[in-house]
């Protein structure tokens, strides 16, 4: 249980690292300065590509973004899942967020090699982490002593 929840904090806190660089790539090219990233590798693999395409947007926003409230909030509550003794809620609520992280991250996903024909790598590697955060959670929902939490 207790290695679930740190899991949980430190996968969530790479990515929240990796929604802040996408955010910046975005910024960069909304701005008028966009320099090449590691990430844009060719037309096929772009991160620049993804997250500047309307499809990767909502209201102006990119999607990424979406994130930097997410993986805090994930964070937080693996914190007090790691302070309590009761932690069968706490790893519910975490496994229904990152379950819902991870739907919109395959639909994201979608997007881009559907609609947008580029793939972003960081993107792709947000979900791998969201999917871990999921991982982890049922681990430790499953792991928790407390039956009614």
């Amino acid at each position: 249980m207790k290695l679930s929840a740190k899991t949980i904090i430190v996968v969530s806190s790479l990515g929240m690292l990796n929604a802040a660089y996408l955010i910046y790539i975005f910024l960069q090219e909304k701005w008028g300065m966009g320099e090449k990233n590691f990430c844009d590798i060719n037309s096929s693999l772009s991160c620049s590509s993804v997250v500047t395409s309307p499809y990767a947007q909502f209201l102006g926003v990119p999607v990424c973004a979406i994130a930097l409230f997410v993986y805090p909030v994930l964070i937080a509550l693996a914190w007090t899942a790691l302070k309590r003794i009761k932690t069968r809620n706490l790893f519910y609520a975490i496994s229904l967020i990152s379950a819902m992280g991870l739907m919109l991250n395959l639909v994201y996903i979608y997007n881009e090699a559907v609609y947008i024909k580029t793939l972003c790598v960081l993107c792709m590697s947000c979900t791998l982490l969201i999917l871990t955060d999921l991982v982890m959670s049922i681990r430790g929902y499953a792991k928790s002593k407390d039956q009614a939490g």
